[in-house]
C-alpha cells in the first residue's frame, strides 16, 4: 500500500545518491577505475556528500519539530540501528557461510565471526573469516564505515540543540561557527591536499561533517534564502569559481553542492516527487548493495560491468524493499509511541509545496538518514 510521502524531491535525490554509490563501487569491485566527477572525488564519494547534505537539512528539521533530546536520539536510533542489525546478521549468518573458504565448523567457531557483531554497537568490523579473501577489497560490507561518522554528527547537532544554538535568536552564531569549521577543514587544514585526510587515515572524514552542518544551516536560514535563491546561487557560483582558481576545488564543490542539492530537493517535480511512494529504499540500497555486488562478482566474474551493475541494482533494490517493509518501517512506526508524541495520521512529514515547511509534528523526514559510500 502506498505510504504518505512528501511533495518534494528528497526521496528521488536520496535514491540518486544511493545509485551513485552503487555504480562507483561496481567499477572498483570489478577492477576498474572509479569515475571522478569534476576530477575531484569519486562518484560514490559525491553520492555520500549528497547524503550528508540532505541529512543535515532534514535532521535539523526533525529537531526543530520536536526539540526533545531523548525523543530525538530515539528517532535517530530507530532509523539507523534496526536495518544495520539485520544486515549484520545476514552477512554473518547467511552470506558468510555461503561464500567463505572456511569450513562451516571453523567459520562459526572463529572469534572473528562473533566479533563481527561489534557493528551492533557501531564499531565497524570489516572482515569475516574466509569471506571475499581473494577480492581486491577483502571487506564484507565496505559501506558501513560511514555509520559512526553519521552518528557523531547527530550527536553534535543534539549537543548544539541542548546548548540553545539551534534557536532562531542565535542562528547567526550557528552560521559563524559553521563557517569557521568549513574554513578550517577546506582552507587551513586543506582536506583536499593534506595526506593525513586520505581514506581511513588518522584525520579522515572531517569534510563530511562540514556538508552535514551546511545542510543544517540552510534549514535554519530557509526563510532568508528561499526569497532569492537564484541570487544566492549566483553568489555561491562566483565564490566557487574563485576557490577553484586558487586550487581549492574541494572547497569549491562544498560551496555549491549542498545548496544545489537542497534547492533541488525542495522542488516538487512530477514523477520525481512520487519515487518514495512505496517506501524509502535509499538506506536499504546503501547498506546491502556492496555485499550484493561482491557476491555477484565472486559468482559471475568481473567481465560484464554494466550487466553486473543492472543485476546488482535490481537485487539491492529487492533487499531494500524487504528491509523497508519488514524492518525499517515497523521500527519507525514505534516513534508514535515515544513519550510525549501526539498521535499521527502517518509516519512521514507532509510538506507544503509553496513554503516547503513541515506541517506534521512527527517530522518523519528528519528520520531519513544520509548514507554513504565506501571510498574516498
Amino acid at each position: 500500500m502506498p505510504r504518505q510521502h512528501s511533495l518534494n524531491n528528497f526521496d528521488a535525490i536520496r535514491l540518486l545518491a544511493a545509485g551513485m554509490v552503487l555504480c562507483s563501487h561496481e567499477f572498483a569491485l570489478t577492477g576498474r577505475a572509479e569515475p571522478h566527477p569534476f576530477g575531484l572525488v569519486k562518484l560514490g564519494t559525491l553520492g555520500v556528500l549528497v547524503f550528508f547534505s540532505v541529512s543535515g537539512y532534514l535532521v535539523a528539521q526533525s529537531w526543530a519539530g520536536d526539540p526533545h533530546p531523548l525523543r530525538f536520539a530515539a528517532r535517530r536510533i530507530l532509523r539507523v540501528w534496526p536495518g544495520l542489525a539485520v544486515v549484520t546478521c545476514v552477512a554473518a549468518w547467511l552470506v558468510g557461510p555461503l561464500v567463505s573458504t572456511w569450513s562451516l565448523r571453523d567459520y562459526f567457531l572463529s572469534p572473528e565471526t562473533w566479533g563481527y557483531f561489534s557493528q551492533l554497537y557501531f564499531v565497524v568490523q570489516p572482515h569475516l573469516p574466509g569471506v571475499f579473501e581473494h577480492s581486491p577489497y577483502p571487506v564484507v560490507n565496505g559501506s558501513l564505515w560511514t555509520i559512526p561518522i553519521e552518528l557523531h554528527w547527530y550527536g553534535v547537532l543534539l549537543l548544539a540543540g541542548i546548548c540553545g544554538l539551534l534557536r532562531r535568536k542565535v542562528r547567526y552564531l550557528l552560521l559563524v561557527l559553521v563557517l569557521c569549521y568549513a574554513a578550517y577543514v577546506f582552507l587551513l587544514y586543506d582536506v583536499q591536499h593534506n595526506p593525513r585526510a586520505s581514506f581511513l587515515g588518522p584525520d579522515f572524514g572531517y569534510e563530511y561533517g562540514a556538508f552535514f552542518c551546511y545542510g543544517a544551516v540552510l534549514f535554519h536560514f530557509r526563510d532568508a534564502w528561499q526569497r532569492h535563491p537564484w541570487r544566492l546561487l549566483a553568489g555561491l557560483a562566483l565564490l566557487a569559481a574563485t576557490l577553484g582558481a586558487c586550487r581549492h576545488g574541494y572547497a569549491s564543490l562544498f560551496v555549491l553542492l549542498t545548496f544545489a542539492v537542497i534547492r533541488a530537493g525542495e522542488w516538487s517535480t512530477p514523477v520525481l516527487r512520487r519515487l518514495g511512494r512505496y517506501g524509502d529504499f535509499s538506506y536499504g540500497i546503501y547498506i546491502y548493495a556492496f555485499m550484493v555486488q561482491k557476491s555477484l562478482v565472486q559468482w559471475l566474474g568481473p567481465d560484464h560491468l554494466y550487466g553486473l551493475m543492472l543485476l546488482s541494482g535490481a537485487c539491492s533494490l529487492a533487499c531494500a524493499a524487504i528491509s523497508w517493509h519488514l524492518v525499517e518501517r515497523p521500527m519507525l512506526d514505534l516513534k508514535r509511541h515515544l513519550p510525549g508524541v501526539a498521535p499521527l495520521m502517518g509516519d512521514t512529514v507532509r510538506i507544503q509545496v509553496s513554503s516547503m515547511e513541515a506541517v506534521s509534528p512527527g517530522q518523519g523526514h528528519g528520520d531519513i538518514v544520509a548514507w554513504r559510500d565506501e571510498g574516498q
